[in-house]
This record gives structure tokens, C-alpha cells and sequence, in this order.
């Protein structure tokens, strides 16, 4: 499932990034807005990264939902276009998705979920969770 969206969504364009974050917290959820689809929604689970197609949901409490903004690593993506993608399997050996490899034609986004935690990084994940990740092939060879 998430190899065939990866497919689908290349060369489509990051029109726009939403974020919920928790004051005084990090990333909660995020969503992915690309050109000619349904948004979808980044949740982190454990070591897991689930993908589901569905819009954000409203702010509420203490939690602010908008757009992303810079710094933050997932707003310097927004307008660029997908060119391929592949899936990080986590540390268990399992065929489940950690996260993934966006690689945009201005580089790299890896997102993840590690020990309940937002993994985001710019072109290569950090060292001390790379161990622990296996990436497969890019969908597009």
C-alpha cells in the first residue's frame, strides 16, 4: 500500500504541509498536502509510521494545527516536486514501515517514528538511528 502511493505521487508537487504540535511538545501529526490528491496523515506509533488518507483534524486545548513553518524541517519541502520515494523498515525485521525516504527535487526528507519519537532529517537519517533502520530501494529504481 504505501509502496503504490509512493508511486502514484511521483512527480506530483508538496503544495503545503499541516502540522499539529503541542505547546511546549513536539510534532504530533503531520499532513502531507501533494497536487492531484488526497491529503494524508503522518502519525508515529511506537516504531512505526502509519499513513492513512484522511484531512487534519481542528486545533484544540493546547494544540496548534497549521501550516508548517521554518525552521521546521517538513515547511522546506513545501513546493517541491516528489521524484521517488522509498520505505525505512524499522530495527524488529518486520515488513512494518518506520518511515520513509521523500526524495523531492530539492532533496531528501526522511520522517520516521523511533521509540515514539518524530524522526525528521534533511538527506540522510542520523547516525544513531540508521543503525537501527533498514531503507529499501527507491520505488522509482
Amino acid at each position: 500500500m504505501v509502496t503504490t502511493w509512493l508511486g502514484d505521487m511521483a512527480g506530483q508537487r508538496l503544495l503545503d504541509v499541516t502540522e499539529a504540535r503541542h505547546r511546549g511538545a513536539g510534532l504530533l501529526h503531520a499532513w502531507l498536502h501533494f497536487e492531484h490528491a488526497i491529503t494524508v496523515g503522518l502519525h508515529g506509533r511506537g516504531d512505526t509510521l502509519l499513513l492513512a488518507k484522511e484531512y487534519p483534524y481542528p486545533a484544540y486545548d493546547e494544540t496548534r494545527v497549521g501550516p508548517a513553518s521554518r525552521p521546521d524541517v517538513l515547511a522546506g519541502f513545501v513546493g517541491g516536486r516528489l521524484v521517488d520515494g522509498a520505505i525505512i523498515l524499522g530495527h524488529d525485521g518486520g515488513a512494518v514501515c518506520a518511515g520513509l525516504v521523500l526524495r523531492f527535487d530539492r532533496g531528501d526528507l526522511v520522517i520516521g517514528s523511533l521509540g515514539d519519537e518524530w524522526v525528521l532529517a534533511v538527506d540522510t537519517a542520523p547516525e544513531t538511528i540508521s543503525a537501527q533502520w533498514t531503507t529499501q530501494p527507491f520505488v522509482g529504481g
